[in-house]
């Protein structure tokens, strides 16, 4: 496979992978609210974290290799009419105006760049923490980060102060650092220090670091869609809540109103000053913080088995239509940004019965599933096959673009043959192998198996 065929079948997956996020995202979101007074923060860090993974892990594929739909379309051509409008008239006028083969390097570029960026801007502000960092020696700091670091028994993980960040935050993969902006040292309490450790601890523990990090450089797949950048929003806001609520469960009303007057006094403090970078979870952690509030102060729920049952399954039959829609339009998007296709006008092309080919023999045929199997034998001595499966449907005519759920394409063989009249008189036959989907009906055109040239055409 050259590299070209490797891009554009990334981009496609890309695609398709996008409509199934899509899908995934307009039965989820409507509901969000609903599912919210259901279930815990934390069960709604792992739904979004679903969403998420829906925009970038292929789940349709396995149904296409199964089907053998990626294979037939990776070796042959998928044929658009371009006399027929419809969606395959729009594809054919998209195709002549627009070198649609050029925007799987253009996706490529795009996922370089912001990659790049993202790995940047990552080392930088290690760096940064790193050269421009500080111990902290003040005793209440140090004596509760010992204290909760032996409690969570979590290694690896440095209390350092810094003059270059706005709001404590934790960054690193493998050795992790808890970061106190220089100015905040001395301005907390007691009280003050041990909620914002503990909090960004939970960070840690919950592994919220690696799943930000992972999350922000799979964003490099969908830098071109700003569903993915809303949806990962979302997903930091339910991580800071998730972890208020962890912290807060077994305080007190007084506590809990102690944590939040915090939130607003790190806002008090904060001044404007280098930003931290994407790659932090940190203790303001969202901007609509009044959110945030409101569900420190609420009594703190607890999921019920009723609803953990309801939400997963809202998550399994947002992701099966996503999958569906995303299998569905599998087709349609080949036809637009794939150089498998070949443009044709409709009269070019007939879609040969078994009757109406001048069969040699007939005999019973020993591949799997297949019943029988004619066998055309040219005045060259060239075969030609033609298979038909057995308990094969009748096509259905299916309008262009109707999207039906869980569609799965089933292909029977056929012959499709190509006739052309020359000035001359003279005419040109050829026969392809192909197969056609009996649900949506595209025919897919394969290799040549005979070719007949008449001086005087009789058709």
């Amino acid at each position: 496979m050259s590299m070209t065929m490797v891009i554009e079948r990334a981009f496609i997956m890309c695609l398709l992978m996008s409509i199934c996020g899509f899908v995934f995202c307009m039965i989820f979101l409507p509901l969000e609210k609903f599912t919210r007074n259901l279930v815990s923060a934390k069960t709604m860090v792992t739904v979004n974290t679903a969403a998420l993974l829906s925009f970038v892990v292929p789940f349709y594929f396995a149904i296409s290799i199964k089907d053998g739909t990626e294979a037939l379309l990776m070796r042959n051509e998928l044929l658009v009419y371009q006399d027929i409008g419809g969606y395959d008239g729009f594809v054919c006028g998209i195709r002549e105006h627009i070198g649609t083969e050029y925007l799987g390097f253009i996706w490529l570029l795009g996922v370089l760049l912001v990659l790049l960026y993202r790995l940047w801007k990552y080392f930088h502000l290690m760096n940064m923490i790193k050269s421009q960092s500080y111990r902290i020696y003040d005793d209440f700091w140090n004596v509760k980060f010992s204290d909760i670091k032996a409690r969570e028994q979590v290694s690896d993980v440095f209390l350092v102060g810094c003059c270059s960040i706005s709001t404590p935050c934790t960054i690193g993969i493998m050795k992790k650092y808890v970061v106190i902006p220089s100015y905040m040292i001395n301005a907390l309490e007691e009280h003050e220090a041990e909620f914002i450790l503990e909090h960004e601890f939970y960070h840690i523990v919950s592994d919220d670091i690696l799943r930000n990090f992972l999350i922000m450089l799979l964003s490099c797949l969908n830098w071109f869609n700003p569903l993915y950048y809303f949806l990962r929003k979302n997903l930091l806001e339910w991580m800071e809540i998730a972890c208020d609520a962890e912290v807060t469960k077994n305080y007190s009303k007084k506590q809990r109103r102690q944590y939040c007057e915090l939130i607003i006094k790190v806002l008090s403090l904060e001044e404007n000053r280098i930003e931290e970078g994407s790659f932090t979870v940190n203790f303001k952690g969202i901007r609509n913080y009044q959110r945030r509030l409101s569900e420190i102060m609420k009594q703190n729920k607890k999921s019920s088995r009723i609803g953990k049952v309801l939400v997963t399954s809202l998550v399994f039959t947002a992701l099966f239509c996503g999958t569906a829609a995303a299998k569905e339009a599998d087709m349609s998007v080949h036809m637009l940004f794939s150089k498998n296709i070949d443009m044709v006008n409709s009269d070019e092309f007939t879609i040969i019965e078994s009757d109406e080919i001048p069969m040699e023999d007939t005999f019973e045929s020993d591949i799997a599933g297949a019943y029988e199997e004619t066998v055309f034998v040219s005045a060259e001595g060239v075969t030609y096959t033609v298979i038909y499966n057995e308990n094969v449907p009748d096509m259905q005519k299916t309008p262009e673009n109707q999207i039906e759920p869980n569609h799965v394409h089933e292909y029977v063989d056929i012959t499709i043959k190509e006739h052309k009249k020359n000035a001359d008189g003279s005419c040109v036959t050829k026969y392809y192998e192909a197969q056609k989907c009996t649900g949506c009906g595209k025919v897919v055109k394969g290799k040549l198996v005979q070719t007949i040239i008449s001086e005087i055409c009789n058709h």
